[in-house]
């Protein structure tokens, strides 16, 4: 056991330098009561100002600039097009209409600047350096405008200087658009912790002192990364310490081997023949599906598990143990992955949703946002990754009771009893199936890795599965919006673990993100579950969960409940790192129309079953 330590040895286990840092910071904080802002050399916005500041920002006047810029440059195409097509005589005859729609545009863009002046300041505004080139790019095809409809008479050199100064223009459009597309992508959902942080940025772009803005950055460090509550760097001094500590570390060695690029991975396709995927005896009809359909989101989990006569989720494991060579990388024949995951498979219960064919859903949408949408390659996932992404995703929910960890918890279950009331399920499906492996050695997939590959797997699926407890939902997509958008952002290093267990929750809750039959199934299976546990809550006396009560909730109004607050936002975080997700976004509001058309039928529906 370590001894306890007084505050000052304490604070020798943080790094030097941010301990420094914090040690004036608190110096400083003593003084701030005393000392008034303005010598703090804060830069203090007025009302008028802050009220210019949103507006500026807003979506509305983001777009409509990103409209005018376009038009601009259309103008541009035109303008030169006619240059070219039109005789002097007949351009010149249309050249001062085209000129005045300029002038107008231009002056547009005069406004805007004059606009961001007085709301940020010159000083803040000129920040971002492409905004000087704006302003001179505008100014300068002002002056040329007005020139031209003074008639005054322009040398060839002008004319060329003109033109290029239009193009220019062009770069404009292209840059708004990026910022655009930024501000599309992300949640519409503040939790407090982006809000904490959102406000230290805002603060220290007001702060003229370097100390308190690299205060702030460390602030804003340690909550993008969730480390509150972490200990800092151990010194020498504390040897005994920093191996204790670093025990729980080992086996987390990165593997260098990457997975081939895609051009590698179609040429090895190629050169696998049936003949290998035969030999696992999948049913010839699953296997083409699987050939052809194995990383697409629209696959059909129910046709699937029909097919291979309700072992759907045995077969598509053995398919991706093939298809990435997983065989070899666990050292065991195909033999014993089939008699594991028949043991997972049986131990899913025959709940209306969370049962074996949706173990066998999640596990084949987390193979689409790793294969299809390029996770493996953005995340450089070797072959254990991508195992543990697979793997996590089969045994998720395994021996899932279809009660939720809440009627767990109230109705002091055995469970939430052994999990104390914390992650309950979460907790519970990893655990029995780590005991699966370890407990029939004919079935263990796990026993011919070594040691510290094998530390690295079982905390790796662990944690997956973890992410899937909705408890922490907001709070984890909060942390990982932030990660994406900071500029030390390693989707390959140090932010992998974090991106991996948002693709198996993503995949947990991605129903709505598919075809609407599939969807309207799946929703149809959760709320029967759901409204099964309401009934035994009313049984009992226990408080009806939200969605569980029969005779209140509206299906229809419930799932655009669920993509508005949840899938959305989600899917929004995904698309940051994924981009060759956005194809599939759109189904997201496509989905959420059909409900809202049904929104009537079922509130007709729940009036004609109200107890009497």
């Amino acid at each position: 056991m370590l001894p306890s330590r007084s505050d000052s040895q304490q604070r020798s286990l943080e790094n030097p330098d941010k301990q420094t840092m914090r040690v004036d910071s608190t110096k400083r904080n003593e003084k701030l009561i005393e000392v008034p802002r303005k010598k703090l050399n804060m830069r203090l916005y007025s009302e008028s100002e802050q009220k210019f500041q949103d507006y500026v920002n807003s979506k509305i006047v983001t777009i409509s600039i990103i409209a005018l810029v376009g038009a601009y440059a259309i103008l541009i195409f035109v303008i030169v097009a006619l240059e070219e097509l039109l005789d002097e005589a007949e351009f010149n005859k249309i050249s001062s209409i085209l000129s005045w729609i300029e002038l107008g545009i231009l002056i547009i863009f005069i406004l805007e600047i004059f606009v961001g002046l007085y709301a940020w300041g010159i000083k803040k505004y000129y920040k971002d350096k492409w905004l000087i080139l704006d302003t001179l790019i505008i100014l300068l095809s002002l002056f040329f405008v007005i020139f031209e409809l003074a008639d005054q008479k322009t040398s060839n050199v002008i004319k060329v200087i003109q033109a290029v100064f239009r193009f220019l223009r062009i770069f404009l459009l292209i840059r708004k658009a990026q910022t655009f597309r930024r501000l599309a992508t992300i949640s519409t959902i503040s939790t407090p912790a982006e809000k904490i942080v959102r406000f230290l940025a805002e603060l220290k772009e007001v702060l003229e002192d370097e100390n308190m803005k690299l205060d702030i950055d460390y602030c804003i460090d340690k909550i993008g990364n969730n480390q509150l509550y972490q200990m800092g760097k151990l010194d020498e001094d504390n040897a005994e310490a920093m191996a204790w500590l670093n025990q729980s570390q080992q086996g987390r060695t990165e593997i260098k081997r990457i997975v081939t690029n895609e051009q590698q991975q179609q040429q090895l396709q190629q050169k696998k023949v049936m003949a290998n995927f035969q030999k696992l005896n999948i049913p010839k009809r699953l296997l083409d599906i699987l050939f052809k359909q194995h990383d697409d989101l629209y696959i059909d989990p129910f046709e699937c598990d029909k097919l291979s006569g309700g072992e759907g989720l045995v077969n598509l494991m053995l398919f991706f143990f093939e298809n990435y060579n997983l065989f070899d990388v666990f050292l065991i024949k195909p033999k014993v992955v089939r008699g594991y995951f028949e043991e997972v498979m049986k131990g899913y219960h025959d709940n209306p949703y969370h049962n074996k064919v949706h173990a066998q859903d999640v596990a084949q949408t987390c193979n689409f946002l790793i294969s299809k949408c390029k996770f493996i390659e953005i995340g450089q996932l070797d072959e254990q990754d991508i195992a543990c992404v697979l793997i996590a995703g089969a045994i998720h929910d395994y021996g899932h009771p279809g009660l939720t960890n809440a009627f767990l918890i109230n109705s002091r279950n055995e469970l939430a009893l052994t999990y104390n009331d914390q992650s309950v399920l979460e907790m519970f499906h990893p655990s029995q199936c780590f005991k699966i492996a370890w407990g029939n050695q004919k079935v263990n997939i796990f026993e011919n890795l070594q040691f510290q590959k094998y530390r690295r797997i079982r905390e790796s699926i662990i944690l997956m599965v973890l992410s899937t407890d909705m408890a922490h939902h907001a709070s984890e997509l909060a942390i990982t919006n932030s990660r994406i958008a900071a500029p030390d952002f390693e989707p390959n290093g140090k932010d992998k673990q974090r991106l991996m267990d948002l693709i198996v929750h993503s995949s947990d809750v991605s129903n709505p993100t598919k075809s609407f039959e599939i969807y309207k199934q799946w929703t149809e299976k959760v709320l029967t579950e759901f409204w099964l546990q309401g009934d035994k809550e009313r049984e009992l006396g226990l408080p009806i969960s939200y969605l569980c009560n029969r005779y209140t909730t509206n299906t229809a109004e419930a799932q655009v409940g669920f993509i508005d607050y949840v899938v959305k936002p989600t899917f929004a975080c995904i698309l940051g790192f994924l981009p060759a997700y956005e194809p599939f976004f759109q189904n997201l509001d496509k989905n959420k129309a059909k409900w809202q058309e049904l929104i009537e039928y079922y509130k007709q529906q729940l009036a004609s079953i109200q107890p009497k």
